[in-house]
């Protein structure tokens, strides 16, 4: 009986069409809520974060500290950077002459050509491009807070810590198998899958009305998981967001790539798609191109959005001239954008990266 049971699964398995068999690997949520998707409260500044805990910003340009803690200023130029502080106290400096730093709290005005800045403590930052110095450099978070990219809505630290002010046009080389996957305790075990034990606390809130009024609790939920990675998923993702003006050419993809037409006039075109490739088209009006094998694919635009999901994708983005864009890049391998060349995303965090016009000051 229990070798019948094995034989008519087998048959059942062989049975059922490849497209049924991808469906396991090609999951496609309704929502994406890292998607930066919103009208309201966006990003003036090409960064902007505030929070409480570390900040490290390396590079040039107008950068703008409010708060108070640790302040630590290092010119790496050849003299060029002005430093303006407003309320805090004296100054001191290393043995090494290199580093400035001032404790207290107010705000501290900085604008050069190279420089690094870190600040420990309670901040609130804004990097902008001024008339002598483009806006380009990489900054990092750590702590609590949010940061957000010119244009952009504002993400948590813990979703996104790396990010990199530079320009068009940008190119990827990435590839990569499994993401992040959770499994409930007991399911999976170090050894031999890999995964790793931690715990995921959350804050719940429950609302009910007491006497006429409506009074809030707050409690928080430890729950004892395990983090795993699902070695048939793909693992590199390349997004843009903006939305963007531009032609996003896909040499070779082989994964799926959702595209949202934002457009006023709706003209997006997607070319290059193989015939038989499935296609869905999901309520939010984006378009999904799944079971993609080294497929060539081409999608030109006024205003899109695009999201790739591969194991393996080799690409280019050329930005409208006097375009902004905004790009999310995580896998193995390597991307360019601008100056910036043999960028590693890594295949944990991800780099997000604003895409500013060329031909800024410098």
């Amino acid at each position: 009986m229990r070798k019948l049971f094995l034989i008519g699964g087998a048959a059942a398995l062989i049975a059922l069409p490849s497209v049924a068999l991808a469906d396991t690997s090609e999951q496609v949520p309704e929502t994406d809520p890292t998607a930066e998707e919103g009208t309201a409260n966006l990003a003036t500044s090409a960064l902007h974060a505030e929070g409480k805990g570390y900040f490290h910003y390396d590079g040039s340009g107008g950068v703008v500290i409010t708060g108070n803690g640790l302040v630590q200023v290092l010119d790496s130029s050849r003299g060029d950077l002005a430093v303006v502080p407003t309320g805090f106290g004296v100054s001191t400096t290393t043995k090494n002459g290199r580093w400035t730093r001032y404790a207290g709290g107010g705000t501290i005005s900085l604008d050069g050509s190279d420089f690094t800045v870190k600040i420990s403590g309670k901040f609130t930052v804004d990097a902008n491009a001024t008339a002598t110095h483009a806006a380009a450099g990489r900054a990092k978070v750590a702590g609590k807070g949010t940061t957000a990219l010119k244009g952009g809505i504002a993400i948590p630290f813990w979703a996104s810590r790396n990010l990199l002010l530079t320009t068009g046009p940008m190119s990827v080389d990435l590839s990569g198998r499994g993401h992040r996957g959770w499994e409930h305790k007991g399911r999976h075990h170090r050894g031999k899958h890999g995964g790793k034990h931690v715990t995921v606390r959350r804050v719940v809130t429950t609302r009910r009305v007491e006497n006429g009024r409506v009074v809030s609790r707050h409690r928080v939920e430890t729950t004892r998981r395990w983090w795993t990675w699902d070695k048939r998923a793909p693992g590199a993702t390349w997004r843009l967001n903006g939305p963007a003006a531009g032609t996003a050419a896909l040499t070779t993809v082989t994964g799926r790539v959702r595209v949202w037409d934002k457009s006023a006039g709706k003209d997006l075109a997607v070319t290059g798609i193989p015939a038989g490739t499935r296609t869905t088209t999901l309520g939010d009006g984006s378009v999904v191109y799944s079971g993609l094998k080294g497929a060539t694919v081409t999608i030109t635009g006024t205003a899109f959005r695009m999201k790739v999901r591969a194991w393996d994708v080799e690409g280019t983005f050329t930005p409208a001239p006097g375009s902004l864009a905004r790009s999310f890049v995580k896998g193995k391998g390597e991307f360019d954008a601008g100056a910036v060349q043999d960028e590693e995303p890594g295949r944990s965090d991800g780099i997000r990266v604003l895409l500013q016009p060329a031909g800024a000051p410098a």
